[in-house]
């Protein structure tokens, strides 16, 4: 699939600020996995000494 012809048919060009598209979509996807990951983070609950305890 060509992505430039379709970024390019949407937006008119290939560029943003001087930055190919590609950097955008890695941009972007890193920070998804940044933000995904802390939520998984902060979400988990603490280990306790009583849990392993019990295994």
């Amino acid at each position: 699939m060509e992505w430039n012809s379709i970024w390019l048919s949407l937006f008119g060009t290939t560029d943003y600020l001087g930055f190919n598209m590609g950097f955008w979509v890695s941009l972007v996807v890193v920070a998804l996995v940044v933000v995904i990951m802390n939520v998984v983070f902060w979400n988990m609950k603490p280990y306790s000494e009583t849990q392993s305890k019990e295994n």
